[in-house]
């Protein structure tokens, strides 16, 4: 498929028979500048079909996440200066609906290369843009989505989300609101869609810090004042999350995002979570020691990620 054409396979209950149907769900340009999404499921096992939806309607969030799950974000780059805002503003206005509050959000998320989405959501805004004379490409190879699949209760109790830090200053201000205890323990943190990182203080949910959105990885991240005490450095880092479980593979995401902030990092997780669900009894395990089997059934556990179901079959 091309980045103007995406697709996934869902395993969903058949209508029918109530065994295991596929659900197909694609997105896709119409006449290269409509968004359209379609949806057909079938049963192997009664043969059942069914064209569920064909049209123009915004795509539901289960299909959408089972996109960026299952092929990861892309974001849109400008290729120049944009030497004219108010057209930008103009296409980004037209091609949402939005106020003009929200699309100057959006200009400001195209200007910083923050604007995320599928990659058809952002062949779309391309199109656009380049209707008013705005040159962009869409850049892909950010890696996997990660979903909430922890407990439900954690992400309806909320709380405080996370502090965007994008750059040197904005994480100087961050460890100046911190007490020295604070800055001696591990932060809460997640990578959000746009690539930016979000900082919570420890304990604090995931879910919470991320604002329950989908993210590109999550863990604990532990800073350490420099050599000669002129700036920070990262000392620890992981993908400990039980409430993403984020797969080992999402280091660059975060090598990235720390990358863009200026601060020294180890090039790699200092402790590196390997979560795997049980494809018997869906339990998901924190794999210990390279000892692929299920804490609770026993059984084997799969060498690739695979915790979240709403990801492609």
């Amino acid at each position: 498929m091309t980045e103007a054409e995406q697709g996934v396979r869902m395993a969903v209950q058949c209508w029918d028979c109530g065994g295991t149907a596929v659900r197909s769900v694609g997105q896709f340009l119409m006449h290269g500048r409509d968004l359209w999404w379609d949806a057909e499921r079938s049963c192997p096992h009664c043969n059942a079909h069914l064209c569920e939806h064909s049209g123009p309607e915004d795509l539901p969030e289960d299909v959408r996440a089972a996109l960026l799950t299952t092929h990861g974000p892309a974001r849109l780059r400008l290729t120049g200066p944009l030497a004219d805002p108010v057209a930008a503003l103009r296409a980004l206005r037209e091609g949402s609906a939005a106020s003009l509050p929200q699309a100057r959000e959006l200009l400001d998320r195209l200007r910083n290369f923050e604007l995320a989405g599928t990659a058809v959501e952002m062949a779309y805004w391309r199109a656009r843009l380049a209707e008013r004379g705005i040159a962009a490409e869409v850049a892909n190879g950010f890696g996997r989505a990660y979903r909430y699949v922890g407990p439900p209760e954690l992400r309806e109790a909320g709380g405080p989300g996370g502090r965007p830090v994008r750059t040197a200053d904005e994480f100087t201000a961050w460890m100046g609101g911190r007490t020295a205890q604070e800055s001696a323990e591990p932060f809460t943190f997640v990578v959000d869609l746009s690539g930016a990182l979000l900082l919570a203080p420890r304990r604090s949910e995931h879910v919470a810090c991320a604002g329950g959105e989908l993210v590109l990885s999550a863990g604990e991240i532990g800073f350490r004042r420099s050599e000669g005490g002129g700036g920070w450095e990262v000392e620890t880092v992981s993908n400990h999350s039980t409430g993403y479980c984020p797969d080992t593979t999402s280091w660059p995401a975060v090598t990235a995002a720390l990358t863009r902030i200026g601060l020294p990092h180890p090039g790699a997780f200092t402790y590196g979570a390997v979560f795997r669900r049980c494809p018997g009894c869906t339990t998901v395990n924190l794999v210990r020691e390279e000892h692929y089997a299920c804490a609770c059934c026993d059984a084997d556990l799969p060498e690739v990620w695979n915790v979240d179901p709403a990801a492609g079959v």
